[in-house]
């Protein structure tokens, strides 16, 4: 079904967002499911955490480049502050290219950096957004791009 959606996408030449709550709940359980694995408490989905990480994707999609630095400037904590979310700690992971949500929650848990967000202590909320767009990017990577941003309220 995804396939089908993306490539309308791309013949529209439309760029596609979500914030899916089917996308979000099952992101919710992954991660809950490696922190239990972990010994590791689970999170909460929190909504401007996504709108947050949504937007991102979206910024990402626009400018065709991964980064954790905004096109304006932004970071994480800036992005989620601006979100409505007055946060104590806060972590981000972001991937481009993965086709679905069991690809990027493989790729971070391949990668170091992004498991240790996925598994910190210091979390108790998650959010997650998607932005797709038609064409490819340098190294003939999809122009699909993902984000998470983990997060603890002050």
């Amino acid at each position: 079904m995804k396939a089908i959606i993306l490539a309308i996408l791309a013949l529209l030449a439309m760029p596609a967002q979500a914030a899916d709550p089917g996308l979000q709940q099952a992101m919710l359980a992954e991660v809950n499911a490696i922190r239990a694995r972990a010994g590791r408490a689970p999170v909460a989905l929190d909504a401007r955490l996504s709108r947050a990480a949504l937007e991102h994707s979206i910024d990402m999609l626009r400018a065709g480049q991964l980064g954790h630095t905004g096109s304006d400037g932004s970071d994480p904590g800036r992005r989620i502050t601006r979100a409505g979310y007055a946060w104590r700690s806060y972590r981000e992971n972001v991937g481009a290219g993965y086709q679905d949500l069991r690809q990027a929650m493989a790729g971070w848990m391949g990668s170091a950096g992004h498991r240790d967000n996925i598994l910190a202590a210091d979390v108790t909320q998650v959010g997650l957004g998607f932005a797709a767009g038609p064409g490819m990017m340098p190294g003939n990577v999809p122009r699909l791009f993902w984000t998470m941003v983990l997060a603890a309220p002050r």
